[in-house]
């Protein structure tokens, strides 16, 4: 299991000659730079020694009580989403390489409370290396890496659960939408996967949907509906079924409702006028 990493550290990451209002902007600032010139180094090697130095910035900063309600929304090519009931957060992002290979990063931050700093999880990246994703339970130190846009609330018995909805460049032809699920287990780390998604394929930890990198696919959940609502894939000609590089949405629509500690899958969800 991922040891967690706990940091009692100042917030400042420097020490400037003037007095700084507001540490959590100055270093917010310092994150946005360093950001901006991940997104534009040239090479592979110039771009993780960058992320090396987000991710040292990122797990001081995180440490600290007060940076949980900062918004950091100056951030804005990153992941950030908040739990509904305010236990954590969860930013991630991704790292463009050569080869039309994408690495993703991510790190859990565990709302402090009234304790005197913040719970850190670093989470690494293992998607490529994991061999059977739809039926494996994975920690902070083998994630299925991916870019979180949204975050449910769900409970299963006494267990809380939550449902992380993703993104992830899959290679030059095809992305992928991800629906998945975390919980904290005995010792209060993540746990992703669980045998929670009841398909049209048999039970699995999670959804994964592989499509045309042309198109784009939409997976939300819809409040109004009370469930997850997603395009329909289908491919493009007939000739090209089971070739996912060649799949699209085809204007139906099925989705996953929450039942009795279960997302069970429904077909042809009729969305008009919702």
């Amino acid at each position: 299991m991922p040891r967690m990493l706990l940091f009692l550290v100042p917030l400042l990451l420097s020490q400037p000659s003037f007095p700084q209002a507001d540490p959590l902007a100055h270093n917010e600032a310092s994150l946005k730079e360093l950001f901006e010139q991940l997104y534009l180094a040239g090479s592979d090697t110039e771009k993780k020694q960058l992320n090396d130095s987000i991710l040292q910035v990122m797990t001081r900063l995180m440490a600290s009580p007060g940076s949980f309600g900062y918004p950091f929304d100056s951030l804005s090519r990153i992941g950030n989403v908040i739990s509904p009931d305010n236990a954590f957060r969860i930013f991630t992002w991704n790292i463009p390489l050569s080869g039309f290979v994408h690495e993703y990063h991510g790190i859990i931050q565990v709302n402090a409370g009234k304790k005197p700093s913040c719970q850190v999880f670093l989470l690494q990246d293992q998607a490529r290396r994991l061999e059977d994703l739809l039926h494996a339970g994975t920690t902070a130190e083998n994630w299925p890496g991916m870019l979180y846009y949204e975050v449910l609330r769900s409970k299963a018995g006494r267990d809380v659960i939550y449902t992380l909805i993703g993104y992830h460049f899959n290679d030059r032809f095809s992305d992928k939408k991800i629906i998945d699920v975390m919980y904290f287990d005995e010792n209060q780390e993540p746990v992703f996967g669980r045998p929670v998604f009841q398909t049209e394929d048999g039970i699995q930890h999670r959804v994964i949907f592989e499509y045309s990198g042309e198109v784009v696919m939409t997976v939300r959940y819809n409040p109004d509906m009370k469930m997850i609502v997603y395009d329909h894939l289908s491919p493009i000609e007939p000739e090209l079924e089971g070739n996912l590089r060649f799949y699209a949405p085809d204007f139906s629509y099925d989705g996953y409702r929450w039942k009795s500690g279960m997302w069970i899958h429904q077909s042809d969800i009729d969305v008009r006028n919702r």
